[in-house]
């Protein structure tokens, strides 16, 4: 009965319409574990404001393989071929300390903004931003490379505004801008879908016109935002999740799928190759696994997923397929327990109304 609850309300759960989310910035990703830092005497003037950026970004820690390692107070520059460079990979600015978050960025040889001697004025205001990650070598002599404002300014500064810019340090670009858009409209980016277009993520511009409030929220990551955090870092190991019916009548068709994909992964980007094994041979280069299985036995099924940064996942799973007769003795099995089950659940019943 469990079972049969479970296997309704999982189907119930897939029927139900859910917010989507994953734009790739197409700038690569970053290697973990990623330090992060914070400019300036932030520790000390904004301990509170530094404590709860780093448990807002946590939310990527506990959706993907992100490791966030803080380092503190961001190190010094140790110049190099007679340029600043600083360590820390993520260097975040906050105001109110005594590093300016307006003006040309500081750092000898930085080239945001303009570069040395000629600011375009780009960084004036408190408009939040974040390089991509393979912007973090050519910005290395730039003393910060994540801006992040305390909006609202009277209150508790937003979850998903930290998680935004934090988002596009990990290489996930703006949800509304894509071509498939409907708030506030289509934009321009039809190539590097994670999944589906969502108005709830958090790299999600606040269009009110359209009831979206995105990075002006507290609603944390969307299941779609997590889903595109872990495809972009993947589990230790990239392992390949097989999912579907492993146990079959013999004649009965497998319709055996990648983990990604039942989530809501768009896989015609994320999945560049797919290989189906089945004891050891090809059987099938298509996205799903559609087999029939003819024959009583054990099949050992392996999964092989190139995926659009040309890394490989991998997966097996053991389908076991049984004979008609085998499969009626299993039915009959459970239906002989359950009809004992029942049997003794109403004399309990019975007995404890007379007692």
């Amino acid at each position: 009965m469990k079972r049969l609850l479970f296997g309704l309300l999982f189907g119930a759960l897939l029927a139900v319409p859910s917010a989507h989310a994953g734009l790739y910035w197409n700038q690569g990703v970053r290697s973990t574990p990623i330090t992060v830092c914070f400019v300036g005497n932030a520790l000390t003037a904004r301990p509170d404001r530094v404590a709860q950026i780093l448990d807002y970004i946590n939310g990527y820690g506990l959706a993907a393989n992100i490791q966030f390692q803080f380092i503190g107070t961001c190190p010094a520059s140790v110049p190099q071929g007679g340029m600043d460079w600083f360590g820390g990979d993520i260097r975040v600015v906050i105001p109110a300390i005594d590093v300016s978050g307006t003006g040309m960025v500081p750092g000898l040889g930085c080239p945001m903004f303009g570069g040395a001697g000629a600011y375009n004025g780009g960084n004036d205001g408190w408009g939040s931003w974040s390089n991509a990650p393979d912007d973090l070598l050519p910005n290395r002599p730039c003393r910060y490379n994540l801006k992040l404002g305390d909006d609202p300014w009277n209150d508790t500064p937003y979850r998903n505004h930290a998680l935004h810019e934090f988002g596009h340090a990990l290489g996930l670009s703006h949800e509304h801008a894509r071509a498939d858009a409907t708030c506030p409209g289509p934009g321009g980016v039809s190539f590097g879908y994670l999944t589906p277009y969502d108005t709830q993520s958090v790299m999600h511009y606040q269009f009110l016109s359209c009831g979206v409030d995105g990075n002006y929220a507290n609603t944390g990551l969307s299941v779609w935002d997590r889903l595109s955090a872990r495809i972009l870092y993947p589990e230790v190991g990239r392992p390949a999740q097989i999912v579907g019916k492993k146990t079959l009548v013999s004649g009965e068709t497998a319709n055996l799928r990648f983990g990604w994909r039942v989530e809501g992964a768009y896989m015609p980007f994320v999945a560049t190759a797919m290989e189906w094994r089945v004891d050891g041979v090809v059987v099938s280069t298509a996205i799903d696994l559609v087999r029939v299985f003819a024959s009583p036995g054990n099949f050992n099924v392996a999964l092989k997923v190139t995926d659009f940064l040309g890394r490989q996942h991998n997966g097996s799973a053991l389908v076991r397929v049984i004979s008609p007769a085998q499969m009626a003795g299993v039915y009959g099995t459970l239906a002989t327990i359950n009809s004992k089950l029942m049997w003794h659940a109403d004399y309990a019943i019975f007995a404890n109304g007379f007692e």
